[in-house]
């Protein structure tokens, strides 16, 4: 996904979220509803990052 902040455009990563049916129902403000349990792969921090223009490694 590509953004801009500032007039700078960088690329935006998305992670992959999977979600599971637990089998388990709940229900919120009167309504029955079925869960889920969501799960969320680890996303690939920059080696190099930028902060007010100087740039920096972790």
């Amino acid at each position: 996904m590509q953004l801009t902040y500032r007039g700078h455009s960088y690329e935006a990563s998305t992670p992959a979220v999977d979600a599971i049916a637990t089998g388990e129902t709940a229900t919120f403000m009167g309504r029955p509803y079925a869960r889920k349990q969501f799960t969320v792969a680890q996303r690939q921090q920059p080696a190099e990052l930028t902060y007010r223009g100087v740039r920096y490694a972790r």
